[in-house]
């Protein structure tokens, strides 16, 4: 599907007051779609000199062809459907067609955010603006943190003051909280999203090309590319950005342009506007494209003689955005001019060393191969992400080597080039690539901003090869690149469909085992790392504390040992349920997905007893230890890697030592318990190897570490914690499972039990 072909009427490939070295050919078009929606817009195109160029007749008036509200007798209602008849009338062949390519991409994006992610994508940050979202339409700026606030903590939330400051500012958030006010959804506010994406890529290609034939392929471009499709369902902040620079980039260019001040001076305004507020969301991506356009911008303003007027009204336009920023951030974190991005995690910033995600994350060294490789990954999926990608390039730098773009389009090329080579040094987007993985199912979407000089130049050079390709010589040529581009294209959307079609599935199948659960229930999640929302947002609260469906059947929290125990304690109108999920849920749709609830009880006494069962470890095991850790102990046993272990456990108010593992921790030709004694660790019949380990609390953790046959250092596989409160006069509270209640997903069960006796 493409722009419509060009007429003799209405000759697409022509533009009032252009004057440009490589336009197709003279005459008028049909006035250009204004952002007002007026037909009769100029493209504000100046000669060398500053003239504009005369606008010449093309035919018949478009007045002359509609009669309504010629006369006084006509009334307001015929007088309202006239004008908006002649406007209709007036927009041109070009600007229907992306009118109704954004109708169809809005369509698309309400049709895959209720079908394909109905409970969110595996991109988990989609649950941080929904909650603020949620925060906002409630009338609050931040989450209440009810107490204990970290058992409660949606994914990378800080505590502060009794509430959560979360990672992103608000003004994304507060979009689709106006759609929950408004509409009681948020679908309505991604389905302007996705139009607004489309059509403000036309308006900026008229600018950039002077051409709406181009400006349309450019739009079609961007609306059919898998990533924009895909991103257009998902509750993030990519695509409201991507039209924010776009917007930038246009109040730029129509303000410079424009000869009357008046309109020039709210065309800047509004690109101030639009940098304000994407600079407070994506402030990196913003300075990285626009830091060459806003160099253009002050010299063509400078030899203008406009310098001052241009920076005072595009500075008018940033005051309101950065005046609500500074306002927010002394809010979150106690200094207007500190983003709350960090405030969860110092070593979440720009540039190279140690980098954490949060304050439990191991840590990860990021150094510039590693930036390399980040960026090469995203780049070689954007090859097929974006509608014709690699060709895009291509059609770029040759339309760049025969000097077919003026200064605008080589200051957003510049910007996209500078775009790139500031992503080496940005952890986030490495993160995404190497640790985690998600871009092959969400899309590349740190390169979004990529696409803004991708469409738009490559588009430019796609319109000149298919001119070229007139000559019989170049069909092929032109027909095998469409089809290629096409073929890879329905490739990468099938593809991605189908894999967050099963990661989908996955959720529903959680999903509908938590809310089979009969009554008022509290669910503890045992997941990594220790938030809400992750890895499945089927687990977040709204900020209500309230189910991420709306309804109060289910509270969630997160399992955090002692802690436990206060949160069942708040809510005895609650049926308590362990949730466990592996590590690896939705990494993959391939992945292991089987989660398990157990129903809790809380039993107490001088001791209590627990059984512990461990399921042979994963093939390929060497040797498997199951680690009991508590008070400052830890008790490492030799278990079997063939088939199940069991040991039973007292639980007293004394810690753990070997005295606790009353019956023994079996194996294939042995056991072992009791007190440590001088046998060969080696021999499978010694008895635990006892460490000290400083700063451990009562809870006892009990773990699963295994040694790969094939060489490399032991990992854990599996780590369960056993609450446990040693009460006045030494008596013990323990939460444990008592009965398993249901299981669902995939892969192999998670291989730690525990139940008390």
């Amino acid at each position: 599907m493409g722009p419509p072909a060009s007429s003799a009427s209405d000759p697409l490939g022509t533009v009032p007051r252009v004057s440009r070295a490589n336009e197709a050919g003279g005459g008028a078009g049909s006035a250009l779609d204004d952002l007002s929606g007026e037909a009769g817009g100029e493209v504000p195109r100046q000669e060398a000199t500053g003239r504009p160029v005369s606008q010449a007749s093309t035919g018949p008036s478009v007045e002359a062809s509609v009669d309504v509200g010629a006369g006084p007798e006509v009334s307001a209602a015929g007088r309202m459907f006239g004008g908006v008849r002649r406007r209709a009338l007036g927009v041109s062949a070009a600007g229907r067609y992306v009118a109704v390519l954004a109708v169809l991409s809005a369509a698309a994006a309400v049709v895959l955010r209720h079908h394909l992610f109905p409970y969110l994508s595996v991109n988990n940050d989609e649950v941080i603006y929904l909650t603020q979202a949620r925060a906002l339409a409630g009338g609050h700026l931040f989450p209440t943190a009810p107490d204990p606030a970290a058992s409660y903590a949606p994914w990378l939330a800080a505590v502060s003051d009794g509430h959560f400051v979360l990672k992103y500012t608000p003004f994304v958030p507060a979009l689709f909280a106006l759609g929950l006010v408004v509409a009681g959804s948020i679908s309505p506010v991604l389905a302007v999203i996705a139009a607004a994406v489309v059509i403000v890529t036309y308006l900026l290609g008229v600018e950039l090309a002077g051409d709406r034939r181009v400006a349309a392929l450019a739009a079609t471009l961007m609306a059919f590319s898998p990533l924009v499709i895909i991103e257009s369902a998902l509750v993030l902040s990519y695509l409201p950005v991507l039209v924010l620079l776009q917007l930038t980039f246009l109040g730029l260019l129509r303000g410079l342009r424009r000869e009357g001040r008046g309109q020039g001076a709210f065309a800047l305004a509004g690109a101030g506007l639009a940098v304000g507020v994407a600079a407070a969301v994506r402030p990196y991506d913003v300075v990285l494209l626009l830091a060459p356009v806003a160099v253009w911008a002050g010299v063509t303003a400078r030899r203008a003689g406009r310098l001052g007027w241009a920076v005072r009204w595009t500075a008018m336009g940033l005051v309101l955005p950065a005046g609500i920023l500074l306002a927010y951030n002394a809010a979150a974190t106690g200094s207007p001019f500190q983003l709350p991005f960090a405030l969860l995690e110092p070593d979440d910033k720009l540039g190279f060393g140690r980098r954490r995600l949060y304050p439990s994350d191991g840590g990860h060294d990021f150094g510039l191969g590693d930036g390399l490789a980040s960026v090469g990954d995203h780049l070689w999926l954007l090859g097929g992400w974006a509608c014709g990608g690699v060709l895009l390039a291509v059609a770029a730098g040759v339309a760049a080597a025969r000097r077919r773009f003026d200064g605008p389009a080589c200051a957003l090329g510049l910007g996209t080039l500078l775009f790139l080579v500031g992503y080496l040094g940005f952890w986030g987007a490495w993160n995404a690539a190497e640790l985690w993985g998600g871009i092959r199912y969400v899309g590349p979407f740190y390169m979004i901003p990529v696409l803004i000089g991708l469409v738009h130049l490559g588009a430019r050079g796609v319109a000149d090869l298919a001119r070229w390709s007139r000559r019989r010589a170049a069909w092929a040529c032109t027909g095998a690149g469409s089809a290629g581009v096409l073929g890879l294209t329905t490739f990468i959307l099938v593809g991605a469909v189908d894999a967050n079609a099963a990661m989908t599935g996955h959720d529903r199948d959680l999903a509908g085992m938590l809310h089979g659960l009969p009554g008022r229930s509290l669910v503890l999640v045992a997941a990594s790392p220790p938030y809400l929302g992750h890895p499945s947002a089927v687990t977040a609260n709204g900020p209500d504390l309230r189910g991420v469906d709306g309804t109060s059947d289910l509270l969630f929290a997160v399992s955090r040992g002692v802690a436990d125990l206060t949160v069942v304690a708040d809510h005895p109108d609650r049926t308590p349920y362990l949730l466990r999920m592996p590590a690896a849920y939705n990494r993959s749709p391939g992945s292991v997905t089987r989660s398990r609830v157990d129903a809790l009880t809380l039993a107490t006494g001088r001791t209590a007893e627990v059984e512990v069962t461990v399921d042979a470890p994963p093939a390929g095991t060497r040797s498997a230890q199951l680690l009991v850790e508590a008070g400052g102990t830890r008790l490492a046993y030799r278990v079997s890697v063939d088939g199940p272990s069991r040991a039973r456990l007292i639980v007293d108010g004394d810690g753990v030592d070997a005295g606790d593992v009353v019956d023994a921790v079996t194996f294939s030709g042995g056991e072992a318990r009791g007190a440590p004694t001088g046998r060969d660790p080696g021999d499978p019949l010694a008895a635990p190897k006892i460490t000290r380990v400083p700063g451990a609390g009562r809870s006892i953790t009990v773990s699963l570490v295994v040694t790969p046959a094939s060489g490399g250092r032991a990992r854990t596989v599996d780590r369960q914690v056993l609450p446990v409160l040693v009460e006045r006069g030494g008596d013990v509270a323990v939460l444990a499972p008592s009965a398993h209640v249901d299981e669902v997903g995939e892969g192999r069960r998670l291989p730690i039990r525990i139940t008390l006796s």
